[in-house]
């Protein structure tokens, strides 16, 4: 195989086929397949596959596969300018000008990527979509021990849209996209998708896309794909039941809170760093009164940060505490200038939302202040 291309195309179609492998470094590898219709850079693991196209000037066509870390890391280091590349059964070599690499070409031993019957593609809007995967991913389970359904988003059918739900059990992010119709007769009403899939998705097509650009989505039963500007990811769904996550949402709160968003991150900010400061010090305490929020961790034998803040509160004065770290990423993904933030009970969850809408919900857990 032969073919000459821009440094930087290259370097991106590496980077996005290489996010596809979870398995270490060094047994990780990307595809390479050049074809009339450009050169196919691909990587895959067990549930996820990553492919991005592009133009090149095509020499010879044919197949090569290459090992991932150093293949990546080495094109990222050649000189600006067009890279030369020619494989045989056994290397393939990368050059700019006078600068050359030169790596062992493996074996294609990966069995092909099995694939259900497809439905049609909808297309959707760049920038809402992203917004909405970026939201409610924050909320999904990191820890892979977890009960699987932890660690996914469940994208569930509404009335003229759909439905993006993900939990870790201590909090809920949901976020609901009129007009994203998606889930079709063949994948039913509600799906799980993996949420290390969807945060690829989110970080490649940043990177990939200028914003205002359209993802094409084909969701079935058995399998999601995601295509955009030459890119394609596939991932399997998870076989699993999601928990009835509507049993804690509720239509009303006897308790509401309004703040200025940059304000109130600002003040959470500068507390989180005294919370760091002690291990078995989780909490962050919010008292609350018609007019005023005051903000404190408290800490023995360190010392105690305070913020006052101007808010409007309706209710009876109520006191909470959480996890400084999980409320800032629940106020930081509200996308208004405002925060509105909802309260029931001490032992019942909180909800954060815009005060323009309830489309997203970042409901969290308080802690049991002693």
């Amino acid at each position: 195989m032969r073919f000459r291309c821009d440094k930087v195309s290259l370097f991106e179609a590496l980077s996005a086929g290489s996010r596809a492998s979870n398995r270490p470094s060094s047994s990780g590898s990307v595809k390479l397949e050049l074809d009339g219709r450009g050169l196919k850079v691909s990587g895959r693991d067990n549930d996820l596959t990553i492919e991005a196209t592009i133009e090149v000037a095509s020499l010879e066509e044919g197949v090569a596969v290459v090992p991932l870390s150093p293949t990546v890391d080495l094109v990222r280091a050649l000189p600006d300018g067009a890279v030369d590349f020619v494989s045989d059964d056994s290397t393939a070599v990368f050059s700019v000008g006078r600068s050359e690499f030169k790596v062992f070409v493996q074996p294609d031993v990966d069995p092909p990527f099995l694939r259900g019957p497809e439905p049609e593609a909808v297309v959707v809007n760049d920038s809402e979509f992203r917004e909405g995967l970026k939201q409610v991913l924050r909320a999904a389970s990191k820890d892979d021990s977890r009960d699987v359904m932890y660690t996914g988003v469940l994208f569930s059918a509404i009335e003229g849209g759909v439905r993006l739900v993900a939990t870790d059990g201590v909090r809920l992010a949901l976020r609901d996209i009129q007009g994203l119709e998606i889930l079709s007769d063949e994948s039913g009403a509600e799906v799980i998708v993996p949420s290390r899939a969807l945060s690829e998705l989110e970080r490649i097509s940043q990177a990939f896309q200028k914003g205002g650009e359209t993802i094409g989505i084909k969701v079935g039963k058995k399998e999601a794909t995601f295509e955009f500007s030459g890119v394609r990811l596939t991932t399997r769904m998870i076989d699993e039941k999601f928990r009835d996550y509507r049993q804690i949402l509720q239509p009303s709160y006897p308790r509401e809170l309004t703040v200025e968003k940059a304000e109130l991150l600002d003040s959470l900010r500068r507390l989180r760093r005294m919370a760091r400061e002690a291990r078995d010090v989780t909490h962050l305490r919010m008292e609350m009164t018609e007019s005023s929020l005051e903000l404190s961790v408290k800490i023995p034998q360190v010392g105690q940060a305070t913020e006052q803040l101007d808010v409007k509160f309706t209710g009876e004065d109520f006191v909470a505490a959480f996890d400084p770290e999980l409320l800032i990423e629940g106020v930081d993904a509200v996308s208004s200038d405002s925060v509105r933030m909802e309260f029931s009970e001490s032992n019942r969850p909180a909800c954060i939302t815009n005060t323009t809408d309830r489309n997203f919900q970042y409901l969290l857990m308080p802690i049991r202040i002693k």
